[in-house]
């Protein structure tokens, strides 16, 4: 099923202009790879916290399933930011010029603090998931279109781990939480991004088929959560950290951060 969906979406790089911007900005391989490596070093980030919430701080009463789900999830991105911090490398990047805040404002997730009790730390963990399975395949047609193969085969294998890790983070809500939830996508309502998207093939909607999330979308999501809290208070008023180029400026960034493009994006970047 998963290919049926890729064999589409990369159909649609061949559709005309307008359809084509649908499936949003065009990005080079290595803007690709510092995309994604900016979403797995904030994945991994998050499950390090999580774990030692379990461990010495306000979930310690934890079931030891949860913990090891947490560690085992963690080392899998620990590994995803090793494997393409080697990848950018080998393009000409700097993995080390691809970075997160020290405390990244994890309460623009839920709008609250999710490590305050297990029920939301378990939302906010599937909500991240969920749109890094998402980003990945948004990613399919830029890849496809520059030719890079290989790359585009090793993130299709970090696509289906994400996707592994969605799937048991939302398991886990259904039997520990009760929540009305499947380990699979059953209603737009329970992601973040775009679901159901008009003028396309594939019917999103349907538990058959996930949809996709594009680089702009995911950063406009994300950005908030790049930015420190004490960032976030001073530029509430202000545009969101993370749209289309040319929208925001240098004097639109709380002080002590600076604009970068970031594959699709500007941030204002600690």
């Amino acid at each position: 099923m998963l290919f049926l969906v890729l064999f589409l979406l990369s159909s649609l790089t061949m559709a005309p202009a307008a359809s084509a911007q649908n499936l949003g900005p065009v990005l080079s391989p290595q803007q690709v790879v510092e995309f994604a490596l900016t979403l797995e070093k904030l994945e991994a980030d998050l499950y390090r916290r999580s774990l030692q919430a379990t461990q010495s701080g306000s979930l310690t009463n934890t079931p030891r399933l949860v913990r090891s789900v947490f560690a085992s999830y963690g080392e899998d991105e620990a590994q995803h930011v090793m494997d393409l911090s080697t990848v950018l490398t080998s393009l000409g990047g700097d993995p080390d010029a691809i970075t997160i805040p020290d405390s990244p404002n994890y309460n623009a997730i839920l709008g609250r603090d999710p490590f305050a009790n297990l029920a939301d730390l378990l939302l906010a963990l599937q909500r991240v998931e969920d749109l890094g399975v998402a980003a990945y395949k948004g990613q399919v047609p830029n890849l496809q279109a520059a030719g890079s193969t290989v790359i585009l085969a090793g993130a299709l294998e970090i696509h289906t781990v994400e996707a592994r890790h969605a799937a048991g983070i939302r398991y886990l809500r259904q039997v520990l939480q009760n929540a009305n939830i499947r380990p699979w996508i059953r209603d737009a309502g329970e992601v973040i991004y775009p679901e159901v998207r008009a003028d396309f093939v594939i019917p999103f909607e349907d538990e058959a088929f996930d949809g996709f999330a594009t680089s702009d979308e995911v950063l406009a999501l994300v950005g908030p959560v790049l930015m420190p809290a004490a960032a976030q208070q001073v530029s509430r008023e202000r545009p969101s950290p993370a749209v289309l180029e040319g929208s925001i400026t240098q004097s639109d960034c709380p002080a002590q951060t600076n604009l970068v493009f970031l594959s699709g994006g500007y941030i204002c970047n600690p």
